[in-house]
C-alpha cells in the first residue's frame, strides 16, 4: 500500500509548483475564449492536473538508484496479451465455491495490479466525456495513447536517465488502462449529475467575462512587460553601435523605464486604439466614454500615473531611507518629510488596490485621473 500512497504524497508536494506553471496559459487560453476563468472550472482543471500528476507518479515512483538498475536481469517487457489473466487463472487461490477464498484473493498481486491499472484511467474517461466532450471513441483512443505514454516511460528507463527500464512494459496495462478509461466514459454520469454541463460553464464564464477583472489585466500586464524584455533584450545586442553616451544615458534604468512606457504604453497604443498584444491576448481594451478613439493625451496622463509617479515615489523613499543617518536636524527632517509623504501616497496606491479586490471593483487611481475605462472586446455568442 505504500507504494501507492508515496506518490500520491510527492503529487500533494509537487503540485502547488505544477500548478504556478500551469496558471498562465490557462488563464490566457480561457481569458481569450470566455473572458473568465472560473471558480468551479478552475476546480475542475486543476483537479484533472493534480489527477494526471498523481498517475504519472503512481507509474514510475519510487525512483531506484542507477546502480541499482544497472544490475536488473529482469525482463524488459511482456507482449504476450491477456498474460495477466492466464497468471490469475494459474496463481490465485479463488475457488468460487469457497466464499472464504474471495478476500484473499482480492490481496494477491495477480488481482490487484489488473485493477489497480483500470482504475487508474477510470478518471480519466470521466474527465474525457464531462470537460472534454469527447465522443467514446475519443476517449478510447485518448486512454489508450495516456497508456502508451506511461509505458513508453517505463520502457526508455524514464527517459535514458536509467541504462534500462526498472519497470516491466506490458502490452496488457495498456490493455487494462484502456478499458478503465472507457468504463470511466460509461460511468461519467454517475459522478458529473449534479455538476453543470460544460456547455452551461462555457455560457456562465462567457457572460461574467464581460465584465474585466483586476486579474484579467494583470495577465495582460504580465504579458505586455514579457514582450517589452524580450524585445528590450534583442535591442541590447545592437546598443554597442550607438555612440557611448547615448549609451550609457538608456542604461540608467528610470531613462529605458520612460522610453519603453512612452513607445509601449503611449505610441503604439495610441495607434492600437486602447490596446496592446498583452490586451489584444486577453481581449480587453482601454477606452474612453463618448470617443470612438482613445486620445493620446488621456494615454499619457493613464501611464504617467501609473508608472512615473510610482516609481518616482519609490526612488524618493529609497533615497530618503539612505540618507537618514546625515547629522544636519534640518535635513534630517526634510528627508523624514519626503519620506513618510511618499511612503503615505503609496500605501494609498495599496490601499486602492486591496479595496478594488475586496469590492470587486476594476477601476484604479490611474484609471481615474485618465477619465479611461478598461472593457471587454468579447462578443457574447460562444
Amino acid at each position: 500500500m505504500n507504494s501507492y500512497i508515496f506518490p500520491i504524497k510527492a503529487a500533494v508536494l509537487t503540485f502547488p509548483f505544477l500548478a504556478m506553471l500551469i496558471a498562465a496559459p490557462f488563464l490566457i487560453y480561457y481569458y481569450r475564449k470566455y473572458g473568465q476563468l472560473g471558480k468551479l472550472r478552475s476546480l475542475i482543471l486543476y483537479s484533472f492536473v493534480f489527477y494526471l500528476l498523481c498517475a504519472y507518479y503512481l507509474v514510475i515512483l519510487p525512483l531506484p538508484s542507477i546502480s541499482a538498475v544497472a544490475q536488473l536481469t529482469s525482463p524488459r517487457y511482456e507482449l504476450h496479451l491477456f498474460q495477466s489473466w492466464h497468471n490469475f487463472i494459474n496463481q490465485t487461490v479463488l475457488q468460487l465455491n469457497h466464499p472464504s477464498t474471495y478476500l484473499p484473493a482480492m490481496k494477491q498481486s495477480v488481482f490487484l495490479e489488473p485493477v489497480f491499472n483500470i482504475f487508474l484511467l477510470f478518471p480519466f474517461g470521466i474527465y474525457c466525456r464531462y470537460y472534454f466532450k469527447f465522443s467514446i471513441g475519443k476517449t478510447i483512443l485518448a486512454s489508450f495513447c495516456l497508456s502508451l505514454f506511461f509505458e513508453l516511460t517505463q520502457l526508455s528507463g524514464l527517459y535514458f536517465i536509467y541504462p534500462r527500464p526498472y519497470r516491466l512494459f506490458d502490452v496488457n496495462d495498456l490493455l487494462h488502462n484502456t478499458i478503465g478509461g472507457t468504463l470511466g466514459f460509461v460511468c461519467a454520469p454517475l459522478f458529473t449529475f449534479f455538476l453543470p454541463t460544460r456547455n452551461e460553464l462555457d455560457s456562465e464564464s462567457l457572460e461574467k467575462g464581460q465584465r474585466v477583472t483586476l486579474l484579467r489585466r494583470l495577465v495582460a500586464l504580465v504579458i505586455d512587460w514579457l514582450v517589452i524584455s524580450f524585445v528590450s533584450t534583442i535591442l541590447s545586442f545592437f546598443s554597442s553601435s550607438l555612440p557611448t553616451r547615448l549609451n550609457d544615458l538608456l542604461n540608467y534604468p528610470f531613462v529605458s523605464l520612460v522610453l519603453e512606457v512612452i513607445i509601449y504604453f503611449m505610441i503604439l497604443m495610441y495607434f492600437w486604439n486602447g490596446q496592446t498584444i498583452g490586451k489584444k491576448v486577453v481581449r480587453i481594451q482601454v477606452t474612453e466614454n463618448g470617443r470612438d478613439h482613445i486620445r493620446f493625451s488621456s494615454l499619457v496622463k493613464r501611464y504617467s500615473a501609473l508608472y512615473f509617479l510610482l516609481y518616482g515615489l519609490l526612488m524618493i523613499f529609497q533615497f530618503t531611507l539612505t540618507h537618514l543617518t546625515t547629522t544636519n536636524h534640518t535635513v534630517f527632517i526634510a528627508y523624514v518629510t519626503f519620506g513618510l509623504l511618499s511612503l503615505g501616497i503609496l500605501l494609498l496606491f495599496l490601499f486602492n488596490l486591496l479595496y478594488a479586490l475586496i469590492r470587486r471593483k476594476n477601476r484604479l487611481f490611474y484609471d481615474k485621473a485618465s477619465h479611461t475605462y478598461t472593457i471587454s472586446t468579447l462578443k457574447k455568442e460562444v
